[in-house]
């Protein structure tokens, strides 16, 4: 029995991440074109999944949603904060399903749990076969709670948005919007992401993905090396990939 994970497109511009196990597959989040879904499971030599979740209604997650439905009518999972704002976008599609709790698509437990942003929003963690991944992005700080719902994953693709400093010297952002991004109810810096990682290695992680990095506001090389700094001084071993917008990641197997 094995879980896989692939991020087709992570950033700042759109998000959608592929699972599968051996009999079932889901993707998180529909923020780029179906074309572009499509063209990159097929790289993968799959075909789109029938299933699909999302973490919340922010439009570099959703933006495909209703080419995705209309193309392919998955089955659609969404925590009931999230469902007005996604039937809004599919009028009379039959195929959603709220959650409230934890639930189960085909072969995968999926255990949805809330992170701190400024719209309602859910990362997944996905068990099956005694293995684990999670998805955590678009959340201003890492509780305790998190942390505790991340424990025991194998493969964790977590934010890494933005080098504080780069974004406070950006001139084509107003510090309204700079407030936001660092509040506690916007996106984890680099420095948040790293401290969060050598927590997640040491409850048993072995893979990392740094996801949902900012274009204007970090860099894969600062994003890869605070990590990975971070990981070296608490002496911590694990395999770190930085996911881009506009590239595949490779298929990571957990066997």
């Amino acid at each position: 029995m094995a879980l896989k994970i692939c991020s087709l497109s992570s950033g700042s511009h759109g998000n959608c991440i592929y699972i599968s196990s051996d009999t079932t597959a889901l993707l998180i989040d529909a923020g780029i074109s179906c074309k572009k879904t499509k063209e990159r499971i097929a790289l993968l030599g799959k075909q789109p999944p029938q299933n699909l979740l999302i973490t919340h209604s922010h439009s570099d997650h959703v933006c495909g949603v209703s080419t995705l439905a209309k193309t392919f009518s998955p089955v659609i999972y969404t925590h009931f904060r999230t469902h007005y704002e996604i039937a809004k976008l599919l009028p009379g599609y039959l195929k959603i399903k709220e959650y409230c709790g934890d639930f189960f698509v085909g072969d995968m437990t999926v255990s949805p749990f809330s992170v701190s942003h400024d719209v309602p929003c859910n990362a997944y963690s996905v068990l099956c076969g005694g293995k684990k991944i999670t998805v955590v992005t678009d959340l201003g700080e890492l509780t305790k709670d998190n942390l505790d719902s991340i424990e025991g994953s194998d493969v964790v693709l977590i934010e890494s948005n933005h080098d504080e400093k780069m974004l406070m010297n950006n001139p084509r952002y107003s510090d309204t919007l700079k407030r936001r991004i660092l509040s506690s109810r916007g996106h984890l810096s680099n420095s948040a992401c790293a401290a969060a990682v050598v927590e997640i290695v040491k409850s048993g992680a072995k893979h990392i993905i740094l996801g949902h990095l900012s274009e204007e506001n970090n860099t894969p090389t600062l994003a890869y090396e605070t990590t990975k700094n971070a990981l070296d001084r608490a002496g911590l071993r694990a395999s770190v990939t930085v996911a881009l917008q506009n590239e595949m990641t490779e298929l990571i197997e957990v066997c």
